[in-house]
C-alpha cells in the first residue's frame, strides 16, 4: 500500500533501497554463505546450498498452503517441510529442475521492476502527480486563527443521548463546544478509510480510488489555501497535505523501520492464523507495527469524583479516586509525540494546541483518537490491559457482556477526547484567540459498536455509526450556539470555511457551503433523517439504564442497580459457595502503576460446586460496589470472568472483593465470594 510509505514520509530513494533489500538481500546472503562454506570444503558448500534452498522452499510452501486455506500449524509446517525436502531432492537429482530453479531468480528482478514501475507505490518513485496551480485565490486578511481538528473513528452517536442531545455528564466539553458553535447534528463522512476521508475534508472533493493522501494528489486544500501568507502548524500522522513551499518536511522514518514493519506484514501473510495472532497488529496504524500500543505514563495524584457522576447525581456519596484532577493528563506531555499509542496521540494533540496564540495562523491537527485500541480514560489513567479475542465467539454465554465492555472502553477513550476538546477551548480563551478564530472539530469517520457488524467496514446494518460523525463549526465572532439538522457532509467543510472567511477562488468542490443557502449536489452515505442516529443512541442506552454519568457506564446487567452503593448500606449474608481469583491482584498493592495504569478491566476465574455457569457477581472496590463481572466461557474446572469497574480506586493500596447477590423481599443481600486461588 503506498499509504504506508506516505505515512512513514519515506523518500523515493528510501523506497528504492527498501525494494532492493527485499528483492536481493536474502538471496545474496545465501550466495555468500554458500561461497564461504565452499571455500572451507566442497561438501560444506553443498550442504549449505541444500539448507539455503530448503529454507526458501519452506517459505514458499507456507505461502502456497496459506492460499490453499490450510491453517492448522502442524499441517502447515509439515506440508512446508515436505515441499522443501521435495525441492532439494529434485534439484540435486534432476538437472532440468536445477536449471528451472535457477531461472526463477528472474522473479527477483521482476518483483523489483513491478514494484518500482507498475505497483500503486510506483507513483511515489517515478510518477508523482504534479500539483496543479492554485488558480486565482483572493482572501481578506485573517483576524484570527483557522483551526481544524480531526479526530479518528468517532461516531457522533457515542456523544448522544437517545433524544439527540449531547451527554454532558460524560462529555461536558463537547457540550461546551456545542454551546458556542454550530453543531451540524446530521453530518456524515463518505469513507470509512482515513486515507480517503481526511483528504476529502481538507479538499472538499471526493477521493478517488488510487489517489494518495498527499499534496501532490490534492493540491487545492485548506493547507494550500493561503500559500505562505500565514504560518501553518500541522500534525498529520497519516496524510501529507501541506505544500512544500509552506511547510517543513515531516520527519521520515528509516529504511530499517520499513524492513521491520515489512517483516511483521510478511509474518501475517505466511504464518497460520493461530501464530499470526501473536504478531503485532497491522490494522491499528500505518506503520511502527511493533511499537508499544499500550498505555504509558507516570503516577498521578488523587481527587474526588464529581457528585454528578455518582449514584443519585448529587448525593453525598463521593469516592476518593485516582487521576480525576484537572491535570490528570499532565504526566503524558513528556512522551514522544510520534508515539503511536493512544497516550502518544493525546500528547501530540496537547503539544499542537500549545502552539496556538492570538496571532493569525492555520492549525491542522489530526490525531488517531479515540481510535481502537481503547486504553485511555477521562481521568488521566489508562487500562492495565487491552484484551483480545474475547468477542470472537458470538455463541459464548458472555458475548452480550463483551459487547457492553467494548462500548465501555470506547466511551472511556471518547472521554479522554472530551478532555482534549476542553484543553483546546481553554487554550483559545487563555490566549485571547477564541473570539476571532474559525474552529472546526470533526472526525474522519465513525465505527460500529453494535452487533452483528462491529468495526468500521460499512454494511447496511451499521452505516449510521460508521458514517455519522460530529461536526462543530465556530465562525469568527460567533458567541451563541446553534444546532442544525439539515444534511451536512465532510466535503462541505472547506467550501463553508472559504465562505465564512470571505475567500474568493475558482476552486471546484463536490461539496457546498453550509452557510450560503446552496443545495447539495452529492448524496450522503446515510439516510438524511436523524431518527436512525437517535435509534443507535437508544440501543446503547438500553444496556446502561442507570444514568448518564460515568458510574452509570459500569451499571450493567441485572445487578447493575447496586453499582455505586457502599457495602455498609447493604445486608451482608453468609459467605458464598463460589470462589474466585483476579489476574491483576498483585497490582492492587500500589495504584496507579508506575506507568499510570489502573485495572478498570477485571479478568479472572470463578468456580462453583455444581460446575454450572455462575451468576453475575458484583465487585466492590474499597468498600463500594464498582461494577459487575460475568462468566464468559469455560476455563478448566471453572469459568473465565470478565467485567469493568468504575473510578473507585484510590492512590496506594486497594481492596477488591466480589459478592454474589441474592434478591429478597426485604432487599438485596450480598454474599462475599471466597478469594481462594482458583485453578
Amino acid at each position: 500500500n503506498p499509504e504506508f510509505f506516505v505515512a512513514g514520509r519515506y523518500s523515493a530513494t528510501q523506497i528504492v533501497v527498501f525494494a532492493l533489500l527485499v528483492a536481493f538481500a536474502p538471496g545474496l546472503a545465501a550466495v555468500a554463505a554458500v561461497r564461504l562454506a565452499w571455500l572451507v570444503h566442497p561438501r560444506a558448500g553443498a550442504v549449505t546450498f541444500a539448507v539455503a534452498l530448503a529454507g526458501f522452499a519452506f517459505l514458499f510452501g507456507l505461502v502456497v498452503l496459506d492460499h490453499l486455506g490450510v491453517d492448522a500449524p502442524w499441517a502447515v509446517f509439515a506440508g512446508a517441510l515436505a515441499f522443501a525436502g521435495f525441492v532439494v531432492y529434485v534439484a540435486q537429482t534432476r538437472a532440468q529442475a536445477h536449471t528451472f530453479f535457477s531461472l526463477l531468480a528472474i522473479g527477483n528482478v521482476a518483483f523489483l521492476l513491478l514494484f518500482l514501475f507498475a505497483s500503486p507505490t510506483a507513483e511515489l518513485v517515478v510518477g508523482r502527480a504534479s500539483a496543479s496551480g492554485q488558480g486565482a485565490v483572493r482572501s481578506p486578511e485573517l483576524k484570527g486563527n483557522v483551526i481544524f481538528v480531526i479526530f479518528d473513528e468517532l461516531p457522533v452517536t457515542t456523544l448522544m443521548r437517545p433524544d439527540g442531545t449531547i451527554n454532558d455528564a460524560r462529555y461536558p466539553n463537547f457540550a461546551r463546544l456545542a454551546a458556542r458553535s454550530t453543531w451540524f447534528r446530521n453530518a456524515s463522512s463518505h469513507s470509512s478509510l482515513t486515507t480517503k476521508s481526511v483528504p476529502s475534508i481538507l479538499s472538499g472533493t471526493l477521493t478517488e480510488d488510487g489517489e494518495l493522501p498527499s499534496y501532490q494528489n490534492h493540491p487545492r486544500n485548506l493547507l494550500s489555501l493561503f500559500g505562505t501568507r500565514y504560518p501553518i502548524n500541522r500534525y498529520e500522522p497519516v496524510t501529507d497535505m501541506c505544500p512544500p513551499s509552506a511547510c517543513e518536511p515531516l520527519p521520515a522514518r528509516s529504511v530499517r523501520e520499513a524492513l521491520q514493519d515489512g517483516a511483521i506484514v510478511y509474518g501475517h501473510q505466511v504464518l497460520p492464523g493461530e501464530l499470526a495472532d501473536d504478531l503485532p497488529a497491522i490494522d491499528h496504524s500505518w506503520g511502527d507495527f511493533g511499537g508499544d500500543l499500550g498505555p504509558t505514563g507516570d503516577a498521578v495524584g488523587e481527587a474526588e469524583v464529581d457528585a454528578s457522576a455518582t449514584p443519585g447525581g448529587g448525593s453525598t456519596t463521593q469516592t476518593t479516586a485516582i487521576g480525576l484532577g484537572d491535570d490528570g493528563f499532565g504526566r503524558w506531555r513528556g512522551l514522544d509525540p510520534n508515539d503511536k499509542s493512544a497516550v502518544g496521540q493525546f500528547n501530540a494533540f496537547d503539544k499542537s494546541i500549545s502552539a496556538i496564540d492570538a496571532d493569525p495562523a492555520v492549525h491542522f491537527i489530526h490525531v488517531a483518537l479515540p481510535h481502537y485500541p481503547w486504553t485511555l480514560t477521562p481521568w488521566g489513567t489508562s487500562l492495565t490491559r487491552f484484551p483480545t479475542g474475547l468477542g470472537d465467539d458470538r455463541d459464548a454465554p458472555g458475548f452480550e457482556r463483551v459487547v457492553e465492555m467494548g462500548y465501555q472502553m470506547h466511551s472511556l477513550q471518547v472521554g479522554a477526547v472530551d478532555v482534549a476538546v476542553g484543553r483546546l477551548i481553554d487554550q483559545l480563551e487563555e490566549t485571547g484567540a477564541w473570539d476571532d478564530a474559525l474552529v472546526v472539530v470533526t472526525s474522519d469517520h465513525g465505527t460500529s459498536m453494535l452487533p452483528p457488524d462491529f468495526g468500521r467496514a460499512p454494511t447496511e446494518n451499521n452505516r449510521d455509526e460508521v458514517f455519522r460523525i460530529p461536526l462543530f463549526i465556530k465562525a469568527p465572532g460567533q458567541q451563541a450556539g446553534n444546532v442544525r439538522d439539515d444534511v451536512a457532509q465532510t466535503i462541505d467543510i472547506l467550501p463553508s470555511v472559504i465562505d465564512l472567511l470571505g475567500v474568493r477562488s475558482g476552486w471546484e468542490f463536490d461539496g457546498h457551503s453550509l452557510y450560503d443557502g446552496s443545495v447539495a449536489t452529492t448524496d450522503p452515505e446515510v439516510d438524511p433523517h436523524l431518527e436512525a442516529a437517535f435509534d443507535v443512541a437508544a440501543r446503547h442506552a438500553e444496556a446502561f439504564r442507570r444514568d448518564d454519568g460515568w458510574v452509570g457506564l459500569f451499571a450493567v446487567g441485572d445487578e447493575g442497580d447496586l453499582v455505586g452503593t457502599p457495602i455498609d448500606d447493604l445486608t451482608v449474608g453468609a459467605p458464598s459457595d463460589l470462589a474466585w481469583s483476579l489476574e491483576d491482584e498483585d497490582l492492587l498493592a500500589s495504584l496507579p502503576t508506575r506507568d499510570g495504569r489502573v485495572p478498570y478491566m477485571l479478568l479472572g476465574s470463578v468456580i462453583s460446586r455444581d460446575a454450572g455457569r455462575p451468576p453475575d457477581l458484583v465487585v466492590a472496590v474499597n468498600g463500594t460496589i464498582a461494577g459487575v463481572v460475568t462468566a464468559h466461557d469455560k476455563s478448566g474446572a471453572g469459568w473465565r470472568l470478565i467485567g469493568m469497574v468504575g473510578p473507585f480506586y484510590r492512590t496506594g493500596a486497594n481492596e477488591v472483593v466480589a459478592y454474589q447477590v441474592e434478591r429478597t423481599p426485604r432487599g438485596p443481600v450480598v454474599h462475599r465470594v471466597s478469594d481462594d486461588p482458583v485453578s
